[in-house]
């Protein structure tokens, strides 16, 4: 494709488009290319501008260099349908993650939003907006480490308040989406459910103020990173699966010292009676 890039095995296919490992032969690297939704088949209008906005701000994301941020190295067109080519690492989406092993600890969700607000931060700083900010478009390496995807996609599951109202994105609803984000990961659920949240704490104060319905009232991104930052504990992936083996471990764990417990009352008992016994049937002198 393009000239370039040789097509290995899928990734992945939803909404947001269909993706797959790919060889660049030109710089001979890894890559992952993105086949972005081509619009509505029966309104070419609608078509030809929803495929020039993935592709402008594809480009005006090539911009953003972060360690938080997946990179953008290419963007192109093949057949009228445009394509995204990123970074490639192994990695699953917080999506995956949360169906896989439920919510996560508060400390570690405010270590994975600080990172994301990082990015975020900067950029926003750079005049760059998400606009599409979920589950499926954060990732994460087994060290840890998050990376915000799809910068400029747009139609991310939890869209602002203002947004979904019509109005124009900027920062704050990048900051909305953000806390939507993380409410998930500490609660498993969407915010909005009518269900309370069963978490409580600093953590939670803190992701709650990013969905603040008035978007003035929101703090900043740059803010956001400020105050997660101060409530992190980095942590890897692996204790995630180790906390439920832990947890399944400890049970037997516990089981097993009951039963031991118990056999070995059962045996001091027996020896006891076998002791009076022997003294209660010895001949008197």
């Amino acid at each position: 494709m393009a000239g370039r890039y040789h097509l290995l095995d899928p990734l992945g296919d939803g909404p947001a488009g269909t993706v797959w490992r790919a060889r660049d032969e030109l710089l001979d690297r890894f890559v992952t290319v993105k086949r972005l939704p081509p619009g509505c088949p029966f309104d070419a209008a609608h078509s030809d501008r929803v495929r020039a906005k993935a592709i402008r701000e594809a480009r005006v994301a090539i911009r953003l260099r972060h360690p938080h941020a997946v990179v953008v190295h290419d963007v192109f067109e093949q057949d009228i349908t445009p394509y995204v080519v990123t970074e490639y690492q192994a990695t699953r989406t917080l999506a995956d993650l949360l169906e896989r092993h439920g919510s996560f600890p508060a400390d570690r969700v405010a270590a994975l939003g600080a990172q994301l607000a990082s990015a975020l931060a900067a950029a926003h700083a750079g005049g760059i907006l998400h606009r599409g900010i979920g589950p499926d478009r954060v990732l994460v390496t087994a060290d840890g480490t998050a990376k915000i995807d799809g910068f400029g996609l747009g139609d991310g599951p939890f869209p602002a308040p203002e947004a979904a109202a019509g109005a124009s994105p900027a920062c704050p609803a990048d900051v909305f989406s953000l806390g939507a984000t993380l409410y998930f990961a500490l609660e498993g659920r969407p915010p909005g459910t009518g269900v309370p949240p069963s978490a409580g704490g600093p953590v939670l104060d803190a992701v709650l103020a990013l969905l603040r319905h008035e978007p003035a009232a929101r703090p900043t991104m740059a803010e956001a990173e400020r105050t997660l930052t101060g409530l992190a504990v980095a942590r890897p992936l692996a204790e995630l699966r180790a906390r439920d083996t832990h947890a399944r471990t400890r049970a037997l764990v516990t089981g097993t010292v009951l039963v031991v417990a118990l056999g070995t009352a059962v045996t001091a008992h027996a020896a006891l009676r076998r002791l009076a016994l022997r003294f209660t049937t010895q001949p008197q002198r």
